[in-house]
């Protein structure tokens, strides 16, 4: 499902044909296929592909109990899920939709049904025997959920506009939303939204709203600590996770074609090449964005390579047709809330190419930080002391040096000395007290990749992912970031296998060419020089700053910045400028 909204009455006054249209009309920027459907006390917009993929099957589904399940459903590992539901005969289960699954699951467990699904999900269920609405949100969050409650009714969707277009109480600015923005780039809080009166539901979170409006949240997931995995032979190793991986490739390619966005490193790839043996039957898309005019790289030359090697049909993509900011001047095309995106124009217009292909995208974030690996202080207490001398001292003989572990003590000293460079300096001091994102969870041993893989700036990727902000009918998916996953390369040892993503490289060795098997990790040196300079050039750093962002701004030193500031600020000033641009859309909207 591309996108959707809904609205129920709780105590309040029923749901009016005008609030339909406006429901409806909030969802206009995804292109789709609109269905509504009013039953009692619910109303439910959904946008779905103009061809119909099968996980949308029966949205919104209404039951016998007139309990309404609205959403976005895609579930995995469903035989696991359906031999839950029925242990004596989970082939009841067989033709059951994954609406159908999801209600089943909380027919059987309540408010406790997403513990047992898996997928990339948000759903709402109205509960008309104790007149409730419950919602939930997959482990990661790659769909989004809104909601807010006003005047006796509850409103869920999909979309910021969703819940903006029908409730009372969505009209203020949140002030500290708009400073985190400005700071970090998106606002850090994972329940909050630059409105007040519209929540986002955290990641791995379900909610619970009773009839009096009163609002309840519980965490149903968390990174798992697993029993550790060890085999004799390491080649049991890449083994298993290629095993792993091609589970979760295969239940998300439910289509007849998929997308994947290709580069010359080793994640892309490697999904490409499990996906094409996990689920031959699924005609696969390779897309490399480059941008030739910016900096050269050897995804331009690797990724061709690959698609060759492995049979699928290969296409380059040019993500430096436009300068920076440029999708400032097409005020219709402005998301929901501000987002920092400079490059969002070249985005639309790949996510555009890439849906006319396929309705599923695939994108290989993040290898890096699910393999980072621990501390020497966590391994050794979460592994026997033999086990973490033999593996280093293994891993001296065979890479010629000690592992790789990171430099976090580094960190904390830079900024215990108050060494942190600022990076806004333009920044109010009142701005400046909005509480800092440091992740939003802890882990006993995989605690570096388990804050940064729950910081708020998976939010920014996720939405700005979303067909709502590409305008594209593409769903996105991670493969990487399921939690079957995560729980296998949390379980096995992290030296050898998280150092220099020794994981992927021994699972494709023989699967990949060998100049990208062996290939070192490669960024894009010069690419942020090279469009701030571009952007300068074509007269940006004399952009105009408006009123509107003085309350958390010095307009003069960021001004300072665009003219003369080194690129890296630049583009940390560059929040400003969509900042303003966007309070300038809403008050024309408001006007």
């Amino acid at each position: 499902m591309l996108a959707f909204a809904a609205m129920v009455r709780l105590d309040g006054p029923p749901v009016t044909p005008d609030e339909v249209a406006r429901l409806t009309a909030a969802l206009a920027a995804t292109p789709g296929r609109v269905t509504t459907r009013q039953h009692d006390d619910v109303a439910a917009v959904h946008v779905a592909h103009d061809v119909p993929l099968e996980y949308d099957r029966d949205l919104p589904l209404v039951d016998a109990r007139g309990r309404t399940l609205f959403g976005a459903v895609r579930l995995d590992d469903r035989d696991r899920l359906r031999r839950a539901l029925r242990p004596d005969d989970p082939r009841a289960l067989a033709q059951a939709s994954d609406a159908q699954l999801a209600l089943h699951a909380y027919d059987q467990w309540g408010d406790r049904f997403a513990e047992h699904l898996m997928g990339d999900y948000a759903i709402g269920i109205w509960d008309p025997t104790g007149r409730r609405v419950v919602c939930a949100r997959d482990h990661h969050g790659n769909r989004q959920l809104y909601w807010g409650v006003a005047d006796g009714r509850c409103v869920v969707s999909s979309t910021l506009d969703g819940v903006r277009a029908v409730s009372a109480r969505a009209g203020a600015l949140r002030d500290e939303a708009i400073a985190s923005f400005l700071r970090d780039g998106y606002v850090a809080d994972p329940q909050a939204t630059v409105w007040r009166g519209v929540e986002r539901l955290p990641r791995a979170t379900t909610l619970r709203i009773a009839a009096d409006g009163s609002a309840s949240l519980r965490e149903h997931w968390r990174f798992p600590t697993p029993t550790p995995i060890r085999y004799r032979d390491a080649r049991d190793y890449p083994a298993h996770f290629v095993e792993v991986l091609g589970n979760a490739l295969r239940d998300r390619l439910r289509a007849t074609d998929a997308v994947i966005f290709l580069s010359g490193g080793m994640d892309s790839t490697t999904l490409a090449a499990v996906a094409r043996d996990a689920a031959p039957d699924v005609t696969l898309h390779a897309f490399t964005t480059g941008a030739p005019t910016v900096v050269a790289s050897d995804d331009d030359r690797l990724a061709p390579l690959v698609a060759a090697r492995l049979g699928i049909a290969h296409e380059a993509l040019h993500a430096d047709r436009s300068i920076p900011l440029s999708w400032l001047d097409d005020r219709d095309a402005y998301p929901s809330q501000p987002i920092d995106e400079p490059e969002l124009a070249d985005w639309r217009a790949s996510m555009r190419v890439a849906a006319a292909r396929a309705p599923i995208a695939i994108f290989g974030e993040d290898g890096d930080t699910l393999l980072q690996p621990p501390t020497l202080l966590a391994q050794l207490r979460s592994q026997p002391l033999a086990e973490v001398v033999r593996t280093w001292l293994q891993f001296r003989r065979d890479a010629g040096h000690w592992p790789w572990i990171g430099l976090e003590w580094r960190r904390r000293l830079r900024r215990a000395l108050g060494r942190e460079p600022d990076r806004t300096p333009w920044l109010r001091s009142e701005a400046r007290r909005v509480a800092p994102d440091v992740g939003r969870a802890s882990h006993p041993v995989r605690r570096a990749s388990v804050r940064l893989l729950t910081a708020g700036l998976w939010e920014t990727v996720y939405e700005g992912m979303s067909p709502s902000v590409t305008g594209a009918a593409s769903l996105v998916t991670f493969p990487l970031m399921d939690p079957r996953v995560i729980e296998f390369v949390f379980a096995i040892p992290p030296v050898p296998w998280g150092q220099d993503k020794r994981l992927l490289r021994e699972a494709m060795r023989d699967r990949l060419p060998p100049e990208v098997v062996t290939r070192p990790k490669t960024p894009y040196i010069g690419a942020i020089e090279a469009r701030v300079a571009q952007w300068r050039a074509a007269g940006g750093a004399s952009a105009n700053l408006s009123e509107r962002v003085a309350p958390w701004v010095d307009r003069a030193q960021v001004k300072a910045v665009f003219e003369s500031g080194d690129p890296y600020a630049v583009v940390d000033a560059w929040r400003v400028l969509q900042l303003d641009r966007w309070l300038a859309r809403e008050a024309g909207h408001r006007a």
